[in-house]
Order: structure tokens, then sequence, then C-alpha cells
């Protein structure tokens, strides 16, 4: 069924390397040989034919800017970036970092990060040629860095102010990209990773060359969950609409679906094709375009709950049915819980019919279903059961219990009748009876009572739980009711069992919405509700942990609140960077935003070399111990700027004091050398370093620099 809603879109001439998706809803593909082309996906109609300059064989990267319609794309170390809408070339950046393998657009930014074979992620603006960080390095660990040979930045991943990236062996970063804070490693996967995807701010997916998806809880340390797919190099991932599944891209020609909720492999060939799939994206209308390596763009319009609810208005329930089973994403969704209840009408008329002996009307209720395959076995089975129907209810009559129950057993329609109904009350009024019996200790009643049961499969375990275990269950009881918890988890101990008991597990719900309850609260910075809530469950055990998380994070928050009232920023920054608990909290997105502005404003005066004006905007906030990076990175573009600025007016003498200046804060490095050999060049003066002999300082201990801290000497 999933097979009729695929259809081929254009057939370009030449294999497809990257798909996108425009901001007008259009779509726009690069080929290996033929530059771009963009359509318009509706009709499979060709709008532009792009043939561009650079854009072929030799590139190295690509990506699209969906709001701005721009392309970038790399030759080695040279970035390209063009209007889709002329062809314009708006920026060509030489980076110098090494060659360039990865290419990614920082969505509702202006900025556009690399990664290279170096190992080295960048980022730049794509309104600029200047790089304006160096976001992390591969491998993590730098004292192994020069005896790599095959050094690479494999995927990127981005969720708001959050990025993702990962690189030599499997490694994974996350940072903040306006702070450059909260930098740390997941642990991976020790292969490389091509696929990383945020699911939400909590968890992160990676797809390594293994085949394996795992699922990393990024707040904590809790253990990473992996999903086994039948890939051997996992390229991509796709969000569902139906956010418990993600689709998977790998080196085959089918596509498999996860459910990242339960860990599972729901499918391996969700859609598959006669040829390997190049790329997939999916737009905001719910359609999946997929490139195949054949040079054929097909399109595939996923089920939508919509249509069960069109079915289901129109009386084709069988057909609702079809959709939710060929497609499981659709599985357990308000329109299918609502289908299965018209079903489930529909059925209970059908047995009330057979009750009757209205045989010919059972089938007419029936006959739509006896297709479906969830439930032709289901709808046979009621014709054949209640043939027996006659015996049952002869037995119940006569009160033959244990005979009537093994064949309800063997023909499970029967239980929807009132005679198992009326049974089912006896036995009800047979059990409480011995309860009280238990409970004064009449034993032996007990025992009596129960005796025509005790042959009944369905009830055996209740009635040895009575009357085998008749003390630990009446005390395990009373615990419940008294929330006596020290009696409950020695009563546990000795029987497992008990965990079953409805009573028991209605406490253990109640106590998970108390726990939910009480992190929404903290999440909304109402704080002596959240105490107080705690303090009703304190003597809960088993969720101790859990309690003293939540004193912890209320104590954070506290902290947070009471440095933003007394104006002191700068300890706020950095528990924010320390404490990702925090990053949920109101006040800590309202800092972030604040920090983003400040961010801004500051680069507009790095790329003019304005380094007293970012001085001066920052004030206080220029020691931000977790964000030195960020700002120790605006600096040096600062230093750039300015020593270009210089050069370009001819004025050697100056530039070469600002570059000697530069080395003595921030050391030599591949961008100052850079400068240094042009300086060289145009003034014919060699410069009083060598390229060879670097001076390595951390690069965090520009702060420590007099010359930092006294802007005049830099005007």
């Amino acid at each position: 069924m999933l097979e009729n809603r695929l259809q081929e879109c254009v057939k370009p001439r030449s294999y497809i390397t990257d798909i996108s998706l425009l901001k007008d809803d259009t779509l726009v593909f690069c080929t290996q040989f033929h530059g771009a082309k963009i359509i318009q996906p509706n009709e499979c109609k060709t709008l532009k034919n792009l043939s561009i300059e650079h854009l072929g064989h030799k590139t190295t990267a690509r990506a699209f800017s969906k709001a701005h319609k721009l392309l970038a794309f790399a030759n080695g170390e040279t970035i390209y970036i063009i209007n889709l809408q002329n062809k314009t070339l708006l920026q060509r950046i030489q980076t110098g970092d090494g060659i360039i393998e990865l290419l990614s657009f920082v969505e509702d930014s202006p900025y556009i990060v690399a990664g290279t074979k170096d190992g080295r992620v960048v980022q730049y603006r794509y309104d600029g040629r200047s790089q304006l960080s160096r976001l992390c390095s591969f491998p993590t660990q730098r004292d192994s860095y020069y005896s790599i040979k095959n050094n690479y930045v494999s995927a990127v991943a981005f969720l708001g102010n959050f990025m993702a990236v990962s690189g030599y062996g499997g490694n994974i970063t996350l940072l903040k990209m306006n702070s450059l804070a909260a930098k740390r490693s997941i642990e991976g996967s020790h292969l490389r990773i091509n696929a990383l995807l945020f699911l939400d701010k909590e968890y992160l997916l990676s797809g390594a060359k293994d085949g394996v998806v795992r699922i990393h809880h990024i707040s904590s340390e809790k253990e990473t969950r992996t999903i086994n797919t039948p890939f051997t190099n996992i390229r991509k991932f796709i969000k569902m609409p139906n956010s418990d599944f993600v689709l998977v891209l790998g080196n085959l020609n089918s596509l498999a679906l996860i459910n990242v909720r339960t860990a599972k492999l729901v499918t391996k060939a969700y859609l598959s094709f006669q040829a390997s799939i190049a790329d997939i994206i999916l737009d905001d209308s719910h359609r999946l375009f997929i490139a195949l390596e054949s040079k054929e763009l097909y399109t595939f319009a996923l089920p939508d709950a919509q249509e069960i609810k069109e079915h289901i208005l129109y009386s084709r329930l069988d057909e609702a049915f079809a959709l939710i089973e060929a497609d499981p994403m659709l599985q357990g969704t308000k329109e299918h819980k609502r289908l299965e209840v018209l079903y489930e009408k529909l059925y209970a008329q059908a047995i009330e019919a057979l009750i009757h002996s209205q045989k010919n009307q059972a089938y007419k209720l029936m006959e739509t279903f006896m297709k479906v395959s969830s439930k032709k076995a289901e709808v046979a089975a009621i014709f054949q059961d209640f043939e027996h129907y006659p015996r049952f209810k002869h037995l119940v009559a006569q009160q033959k219990y244990p005979l009537a129950y093994t064949m309800s057993e063997k023909f499970p329609s029967l239980k929807r009748t009132q005679q198992f109904k009326k049974m089912e009350s006896h036995f009800i009024d047979a059990f409480t009876f011995a309860q009280k019996q238990i409970l004064i200790g009449r034993e032996d009643i007990a025992h009596e009572t129960l005796m025509p049961y005790s042959s009944v499969s369905s009830k055996k375990q209740m009635i040895t739980l009575l009357l085998k275990q008749n003390r630990d269950f009446v005390a395990f009881l009373r615990a419940i009711q008294e929330k006596n918890y020290l009696i409950m988890e020695q009563l546990l101990e000795k029987n497992e069992l008990f965990r079953q008991i409805p009573s028991y597990t209605a406490l253990k719900l109640s106590e998970q919405n108390a726990l939910d309850k009480i992190a929404e609260l903290i999440n909304h910075s109402k704080l002596q509700e959240a105490l107080e809530a705690i303090k009703a469950i304190e003597y809960t055990p088993g969720i101790e942990s859990k309690l003293q998380e939540f004193h912890r994070v209320i104590a954070l928050i506290k902290e947070l609140k009471k440095s933003h009232k007394d104006g002191n920023f700068l300890h706020c920054y950095e528990l924010i960077d320390k404490h990702y608990v925090l990053n949920e909290i109101e006040l800590s997105e309202l800092l972030e935003s604040e920090w983003t502005k400040l961010m801004s404003e500051c680069e507009a005066f790095a790329l003019q070399g304005d380094i007293k004006s970012i001085k001066e905007r920052l004030g206080v906030l220029i020691g931000v111990k977790t964000r030195l990076s960020k700002v120790g990175d605006l600096l040096r573009v600062s230093f750039h700027s300015k020593i270009k600025g210089l050069l370009a007016k001819r004025s050697f003498t100056n530039a070469e004091n600002i570059i000697y200046s530069y080395i003595d804060i921030f050391g030599t490095d591949s961008e100052i050398e850079s400068l240094g050999r042009i300086c060289e060049k145009l003034s014919g003066k060699k410069l009083a370093f060598t390229h060879d002999e670097r001076h390595r300082v951390d690069r965090d201990d520009w702060i420590k620099s007099p010359l930092i801290m006294t802007p005049s000497n830099l005007q």
C-alpha cells in the first residue's frame, strides 16, 4: 500500500549529491557534474537550471540555507557562497584551515560551520570573509594530535543555541554556539559517526559506521541506549511527524524506521528501491524526497492521521485499518484510538447478535473487517467460538464453573457474554468472602470457598496469593493503605508477585505523577510550591536520589536569581554554563538571549577591527571564565581585521606592531602566520619571528595580558 504513494519526480543527467528545501517550498539539489537545479515539487517541474562556476566534481562539501536561499560549497580550502535566485557569487572565503569536508548553515543566523580534513570545526559569517571562531578540534585529546594521519569531522547537528559535532574516533563534542561554553564530550561509538540529530533538549541521536544507533542522554550520565540497524554505515536521520519515530538512511537501497521511545527497530525496510539511496529530506507537508544513485528523484507522501478521519467519516473502516497497518507511525494516534472504539462497538453488536442466534446480522456487522489483517483472526474466532455457546450457557447455569472457565479460555469470545460476567461476579463474591475469613482466622472456610476455582488457570495466581501467602498478602494490603513503605519493601523481597497487585501499581503511578509535578514546578521557578510538594513525599523510599537532585536544582536556581538581582551577571553565566539543568529555566533563556545580542554587536566591532569597543561593550563580562574561548576568538578576529586594514592602507609599521602584540597575547597560529607572510610580501621586510618556531600559549591565556587590559595600547 505504501508503494502506491511513491512517484518518480525528475531524472537529472548526473548523480544527485545533496537535496534541500527552500523557504518557498521549492526543492533544490546539486549534481556531481551539472550544477544545481530548483524544482517545483508539487508538479515536479524544473524552475531553474543553475550552472555554477567551480561547482562540480572537485567540490568537497555542500550546504543549503533554507531561509536565505543560499548555496555554500567548498573546493578544498575555499568556500563559495552563491545566491540561488540569480547565481550571484556573494562571498569567496579562503580558509587556510585544511580541506573542507563538511559544511552546514546555522539556520536563523548569519553563520556557516565548516569541518576540515585536519579535524577543525570553524565558524564563519557568510556575509564576511573572516573566521569568527574555531569551535573545536579533533581529536579531543591534544597530545595525540600529531600521530593522526586520517583526521576528520564527520557530522553536525543544531538545536537552538546548542551544537553537536562528531569527529576523529567517533567522539562527539557538545557546546553552546553563542558562547563556546558548556563544551564537553559525549562518549560515542569509537567508530566514525556520520549522522547526528537532536531529538529534543534531553536526547541526542548518533549513527555510526557499524550500523548502530545510539540514544545519548545529554543532561546526565545515564546509560546510552542502542538500536541495531541493517546498515553498515548510517548517513542521515529524518525526524518523523510522530516524534517517537526516526527514519534512518544507510548504505543500502532501503530506509529503516526506528522507535526512539522504545529504542526498537520497527522495520528495516520502510521503503525499498532498486538502487541505493543518495539522500533524503522531508518537507512541512510530510512529503519525503528520495534521491537515488541511479540519478532518479522520487516523492513519497507519508500517510497522515487526517486520512484516517476521512475514511471514518465515509465509513471506510477497512481502508482506515489498512492505512494504519501499512504505516507503524499511525499506530497509537488519537485517530487510531477512535477507530478502535468504533470497531469495538460493532464487535460488541455482533456478539449480541450471535447470543440471540442472529448469525446473518453478525456477519453483516463484521463483513468489513474480514480482510483486515489485524482483525480477521478475531472476527473469524467469534463465529467459531459461538458454535459452543449453548454448551457454555448450560455449564454456567449448572454452576459447573471450572468447566465453564476452561471453555472460555479455549473460546475467548465467550467471555463477552452475560453468562461469563455472571460467573466472574460469583468468583469476586467468593474471593471477597474468603478474604474476610482469612482476616478472622478461619482459613479452612476460605480454602473451602475457593476450592471450586483452584483448577482454573486464570485464578490460580490470585488464589495462591491469598491462601498460601495469606498473612503476607493481608499485611501488604494494609501497608499499601497506610503507606508503610518499610513493610512493603520487606514483603516485596519475599514475594515479587505482590508488585502486580493493582493497588500497588496505582501507588507507584501516583509517586511518578508527584515527581513529574515537582519537575514542572521547578522549571517554572515555583520553588516554594516545589518544596512543599517534595515535603509531601520526602519519606518515600526509592526516590531519595531524585528528591536530592530536586533540592540541588532549587538551590542553584535560588543562587542564580540572587546573582541576577545583585547584578552579578558574570556569576550568572558561569552558573548556567557549569550546570546543564539550568538551561531550561526562563531566567537562563533571558540571559542567553541578552548574551547573543551582545555577541552580535561585538562581532560587528571585531570585523571592523575595533578592539576598544569590544572591551567597552563587554565590560566585566570579558572575564566570564566559562566563555573565554568565545571572547578570545572575537579579540583575535579584531586583531586580524585591524592588521588587514593597516595593510590595505600600506601602514606596514603599524601592522607589524599589531602582529607582534598579537603574538605576545595569543601566541602564533596559522591565521597570524598567514597575515605575517602577506605583510612581509607587501612591505619587503622580514618580520622578527620565524614561521617555523611557533610561540605556543593556551587559548585562554589572553585574559592575563596587560595589553588586553589596557585598550589604549591598541588604538
